[in-house]
């Protein structure tokens, strides 16, 4: 028997019950009042009567209240200042049946050509946070599988998309620029929030469970990539830098290079002497500067390993998600990357 006939079955049921009940409530009341002729029975059978009166009473409202569930019209309005009023009055947030089953429907189409390891939850509604079909996704991968953990709450368009990321992205710049594979991923997902936490800022993806923030990777020799250290300079960093011009002090003598007070040495009998610096090939006599030696060139911070591979997923991660914010666009997110599907209409973020 499929739901629906198991719902008519049960109202059925309780349809009969309720009809026998009504037909004994009938009874009741002739014998409540045949008392009053001279025919009636005892008083305490006229509250036994009684008893099964109201018990009628009760199973004909639980009646009513399933047919109008079924149906979908409304139930009787309760008794102002019951606690059925009150919980009434400010009915908690719910998806509907038709938007989850929607979602359930996407989700077994979106996931069944990808590899991840999902436990699917109820619907989570608080407020207008929420998603009606999210899942905890533990693993994703099959041969080169990158497990996620903690495991993170999130809806299967984005496991769809991060399962996409880290195949065609993470994997192969993780054995290009690190030489070795990506075996787990830390990161937080669905939380009921505001934009950066601020009162009076819009929703963030991550309060539909639309959006993920991952600060560190693990690779399966055992090393941790974070964004953090691993990042380096960022371009405000580069340009601030710029602005640091070295300034040289110029000795008494107005020349750089001269002698200056603290090439001055006191001997013991207190006369003081200057130093004296023998002419040589580097050092000419003719009174002109001598030549700054060269210093050795720093070395690039942008060049090393860790940079490289956080720079080639954030940008193969601008092919994927619709907004991705990592520490070129600002302070919040040099820590991490934030990665979400919302729906810009093609107008894409990528910083």
């Amino acid at each position: 028997m499929n739901q629906s006939g198991k719902i008519i079955a049960y109202v059925c049921a309780y349809v009969c019950t309720a009809l026998s009940a009504a037909a004994m409530l009938g009874v009741s009341i002739l014998v409540i009042g045949a008392p009053w002729i001279g025919l009636g029975p005892s008083s305490a059978q006229s509250v036994q009567a009684k008893t099964s009166a109201d018990a009628a009473g009760k199973q004909l409202a639980e009646v009513r209240a399933l047919v109008a569930t079924v149906s979908g019209a409304p139930s009787e309005t309760p008794q102002a200042g019951t606690a059925a009023a009150v919980e009434a009055a400010a009915p908690p947030p719910e998806w509907s049946p038709v938007e989850v089953g929607a979602a359930l429907m996407q989700c077994v189409s979106l996931l069944a050509p990808i590899s991840a390891e999902v436990i699917p939850l109820a619907p989570v509604r608080y407020n207008d946070c929420g998603t009606p079909a999210p899942v905890l996704l533990r693993s994703i991968g099959g041969k080169d599988r990158i497990a996620v953990d903690p495991p993170l709450v999130m809806n299967c368009p984005m496991v769809v998309a991060l399962s996409r990321w880290l195949e065609k992205t993470v994997q192969p710049a993780a054995r290009a620029e690190l030489g070795s594979p990506m075996a787990r991923i830390v990161g937080s997902s669905y939380a009921c929030r505001n934009l950066y936490n601020l009162p009076n800022e819009r929703r963030s993806q991550h309060a539909y469970a639309n959006a993920i923030d991952l600060p560190v990777f693990f690779l399966a020799d055992g090393r941790k990539v974070d964004l953090t250290q691993g990042w380096g300079p960022t371009r405000r960093d580069l340009v601030a830098g710029v602005k640091l011009v070295p300034i040289v002090a110029k000795t008494p003598e107005g020349a750089a290079g001269g002698v200056t007070t603290a090439d001055m040495k006191s001997p013991a009998n207190g006369a003081t002497t200057a130093t004296v610096v023998k002419a040589s090939a580097e050092q000419p006599t003719d009174g002109a500067a001598a030549p700054t030696p060269k210093a050795a060139p720093l070395p690039d911070p942008l060049a090393a390993p860790e940079a490289k591979f956080l720079r080639r997923v954030h940008r193969g991660a601008c092919d994927v998600f619709s907004t991705v914010l990592g520490p070129e666009a600002n302070d919040v997110h040099r820590t991490h990357l934030h990665l979400d599907l919302q729906d810009r209409h093609a107008l894409n973020v990528c910083q």
